[in-house]
């Protein structure tokens, strides 16, 4: 691969917008259209083409896409290992939501938005450009302010009507709020004593606490990570042959922090463990904001 097109795929390259399409569209319009069918495209026959197959091969991508039978939007990373990753990630989609037909224009998926850059195993996916964008748009959908995740449907799940703020993220080429999301992944007193690894998130959550009443406190989850962290204490001995008492440093080995959601969202695994948790505990009661 020439130099020119090795440069190409590392750079963040858009390889479908459906705003494109939308004749008349001006740069201060960018954000401010209504979203039609009529610029988007079904999923399963561009990842057909085979020159698209190409496009996308050995890329970590940033997507959104959108059901027909549903008025939502779902944004995502595929690709997270490099070569075919990508293409079987949104291929998930054709799968579970099949093709748009003549005879049932309900099943099939949109194709709204596609882009990233080409994968490189030297660069950890929490470092990579497709994690900071997609950790931009959960810290802002998912803020108190704002607050507009689907309930129950996971955390890359919006209402059709809040896609123009969902492409002000998009489009926005600053990084400046990327170190804020990971300075908040190691705020837990777990993080502030053992550096996060690349390996790390969590597997599940195994409880949590509310706040009984009319208190404003948010709910606490208990999670359980892959990789135990070593806390120290220390604890008062008394020897007793020799009269006295000194103290004696104690390790253990502790999987398990306590936090908020809007947190958790943030690690790996995370998103998924809660979602399944609100599952397992329907009649629960949660306070996320």
């Amino acid at each position: 691969m020439s130099n020119k097109k090795e440069n190409e795929r590392t750079k963040w390259t858009v390889y479908f917008d459906y705003r494109k399409n939308i004749k008349g569209r001006t740069r201060s319009e960018t954000n401010t259209h209504l979203y039609s069918d009529t610029y988007a495209t079904e999923l399963v026959p561009w990842l057909a083409v085979e020159a698209n197959k190409k496009k996308i091969y050995g890329m970590r991508l940033f997507y959104v896409v959108k059901p027909n039978a549903e008025d939502v939007v779902k944004f995502g990373i595929a690709g997270t290992k490099g070569e075919s990753g990508a293409w079987a990630r949104l291929a998930q989609y054709g799968h579970s939501y099949g093709q748009a037909t003549n005879l049932n224009p309900c099943t099939g998926v949109q194709l709204l938005f596609l882009a990233g850059n080409k994968y490189n195993d030297q660069v950890l996916l929490v470092d990579s450009d497709v994690f900071k964008k997609e950790a931009a748009c959960k810290v802002y959908f998912r803020s108190p302010e704002v607050n507009a995740h689907l309930v129950g449907r996971g955390f890359e799940r919006l209402n059709l009507d809040r896609i123009a703020e969902l492409f002000s993220i998009i489009d926005d080429p600053s990084n400046k709020t990327f170190g804020d999301v990971e300075t908040e992944r190691r705020t837990s007193q777990r993080l502030q004593q053992q550096e996060l690894l690349p390996t790390d998130k969590i597997l599940k959550i195994t409880g949590h606490t509310t706040a009984p009443g009319k208190s404003s406190k948010m709910t606490k989850y208990t999670c359980y990570w892959n990789r135990a962290a070593v806390l120290t204490k220390e604890k008062l001995v008394k020897k007793a042959k020799k009269g006295f008492t000194t103290k004696e440093t104690e390790k253990t080995l502790d999987h398990e922090t306590p936090e908020f959601a809007h947190n958790i969202i943030l690690f790996p695994g995370g998103d998924r463990a809660l979602e399944v948790y609100k599952i397992l505990h329907p009649d629960a009661r949660f306070r996320d904001k």
